[in-house]
């Protein structure tokens, strides 16, 4: 009987726990590696006096693509994954105290945007259908394709859909062609955020963001993002998948340009056909080979707070997104000066309001994201004196917005910098979300999933092809798994 070829995935977040049942059913013997003593990379959890956090994703969307990929196996993804609806869904507030609640039921969404402008009521419908055409082209053509260069990419998108697809023109000024109200158009292009550029030169292309949520809700597993995880690590012993955690890999062992196995932090070798990491690209390179790949500009970096309240907090809904006075202004010094806004922008959640057991009785567990830029580009320190600075700012934006939180309120406090998430968790530069989206780091552009350097070593996750997002990394790992068959059986 023929050896099984062993594959070797370095890291089980998102990208490695989605992969590894899929090379298992394709007759590999797969083993994952994790650092960590959890498993989930970036997607983790803190289980902490009674409180429940999930470190990074807060929420669920496009559940179509978990359906997909768990009929894959025969299997019914609610089987693993028990799913509660959020809606009303992001709730978009500013210094003036006006806001804009979305939600995917279109007659509360219309009403919602009609508030500010009537006229925007007509342009909501308009907005809706060029984006699904646009979405489903995407996910069609583009998103879940390999190309290995521009010919072959932009013959999958089609030339003639270039245009409707908005990549000739900017976010902002695609989602300003169906609203004349400004907060509206700020809403639904702040999404850019998590992209890694201003709307401003993000490609309209990208407008699909907030249609993907709007068309198919916000969802939250029953337990936290990490219900998923756990889903995901269910499906990998079901297929014989081997996880070691607390297992950090020193060095990928390369031998004339090829990857033939891997050094652990005991000094231990462990020898395989094809390596996968799902470790960023240029920490793998830099950290795990020793050299050098190329330089993408990467999303921001964040500081993260999790907060035990010692009350239910009723002038919040779950998801809420604060915005700045000066949208422009504030996205230009994230991302062009390289500075944290002096209006700074921020995201809440408080995932007990739709999960109480995340949360004692009476009380709320509270997640809070400040973007900053990644390490190499700040001209300060990013410490814990620069998280206390930003967290007296948030509550100076709570009292401002009416918001009934105050510091006193705080019975447990957890805070993650930059470095933590550099250190913990192998995010190149402390970037919380991997390589921008820019049009240059999109497609054939951005890395690929297949090392150009070292045979038999492949990329799975944020880091690589379609690009960030729980939903994406599931679907990198169908792609990654595509590419190493298709290698497999020239």
């Amino acid at each position: 009987m023929k050896k099984k070829s062993k594959i070797i995935i370095i890291g089980g977040g998102i990208g490695g726990l989605s992969l590894g049942p899929l090379l298992s059913n394709d007759n590999f013997e797969v083993e994952i590696f994790e650092s960590e003593p959890t498993l989930g990379g970036r997607a983790n959890i803190i289980k902490e006096e009674g409180f429940t956090f999930d470190t990074g994703p807060s929420l669920l969307n496009y559940p179509w693509v978990y359906e997909e990929y768990f009929s894959n196996f025969g299997k019914n993804f609610y089987d693993y994954v028990d799913l509660i609806k959020v809606d009303p869904a992001v709730n978009f507030v500013w210094r003036d105290k006006t806001n804009l609640q979305l939600s995917s039921d279109i007659n509360k969404l219309s009403d919602e945007i009609s508030k500010f402008c009537p006229n925007d009521r007509n342009g909501l419908i308009e907005f809706l259908k060029s984006s699904q055409k646009k979405y489903d082209l995407a996910f069609k053509n583009i998103v879940t394709k390999n190309s290995s260069n521009v010919l072959s990419w932009l013959i999958n998108a089609g030339i003639t859909n270039l245009l409707s697809l908005g990549l000739t023109n900017s976010m902002y000024n695609e989602i300003s062609k169906f609203f004349e109200e400004k907060k509206v158009v700020e809403a639904l292009s702040s999404y850019s955020m998590y992209l890694g550029d201003s709307p401003y030169k993000l490609p309209g292309f990208f407008s699909i963001l907030p249609y993907g949520e709007l068309q198919y809700g916000l969802w939250m597993p029953k337990g936290g993002m990490y219900g998923l995880v756990e889903g995901l690590i269910k499906l990998n012993q079901e297929k014989d998948v081997k996880i070691n955690t607390s297992s950090k890999i020193k060095k990928i062992i390369v031998e004339k340009k090829s990857a033939i196995g891997v050094i652990l932090e005991d000094g231990s070798e462990i020898f395989s056909d094809i390596i996968v990491s799902n470790v960023d690209s240029e920490t793998t390179h830099k950290d795990l080979i020793g050299i050098n790949s190329k330089k993408y500009k990467m999303t921001p970096s964040a500081y993260t707070f999790y907060w035990g309240i010692n009350k239910n907090i009723d002038s919040l809904t779950h998801h809420t997104i604060f915005l700045p006075d000066n949208f422009k202004k504030t996205f230009d010094e994230l991302f062009s000066k390289n500075e944290i806004p002096n209006d700074l922008p921020f995201y809440i959640s408080i995932p007990s309001k739709t999960d109480s057991s995340l949360a004692p009785k009476g009380q709320s567990s509270l997640f809070v994201l400040i973007p900053c830029p990644v390490i190499s580009k700040f001209s300060e320190e990013h410490n814990i004196e620069k998280a206390f600075e930003l967290k007296n700012e948030v509550f100076n934006r709570f009292e401002q917005n009416d918001i009934d939180i105050k510091k006193e309120d705080i019975i447990f406090e957890k805070i993650y910098t930059p470095h933590e998430w550099k250190n913990n968790f192998g995010l190149f530069d402390g970037s919380a979300f991997g390589p921008s989206h820019n049009f240059s780091q999109i497609g054939p552009f951005r890395n690929s999933n297949k090392s150009k350097k070292i045979k038999n070593l492949y990329f799975v996750g944020a880091s690589t092809t379609p690009g960030t997002g729980v939903p994406m990394c599931i679907l990198s790992s169908k792609m990654t798994n595509e590419i190493i068959q298709e290698e497999l059986h020239k």
